[in-house]
């Protein structure tokens, strides 16, 4: 099983949203199609494209503890 396939629905719409928003054309024409994928066309580009998810959300998880610590230093 993929890592991706490991992450919730919340998860990967996060990953696939800094993908559209940060991941250049390709990883947001891969955002957009995951947008809209039946569950086995999804099962189908969260396998081809695991690293690519797993990777974006990542980013996204550092993103909110960055901002979290920051907004804790301005209090």
């Amino acid at each position: 099983m993929s890592k991706a396939m490991q992450l919730d629905h919340d998860m990967l719409l996060n990953a696939a949203r800094l993908m559209e928003s940060e991941g250049g054309s390709f990883a947001g024409h891969i955002a957009r199609a995951f947008y809209v994928a039946d569950s086995t066309n999804r099962e189908r580009l969260l396998t081809a494209f695991d690293d690519m998810f797993v990777r974006h959300y990542k980013e996204h998880r550092r993103n909110e503890i960055i901002n979290a610590a920051t907004q804790g230093e301005s209090e």
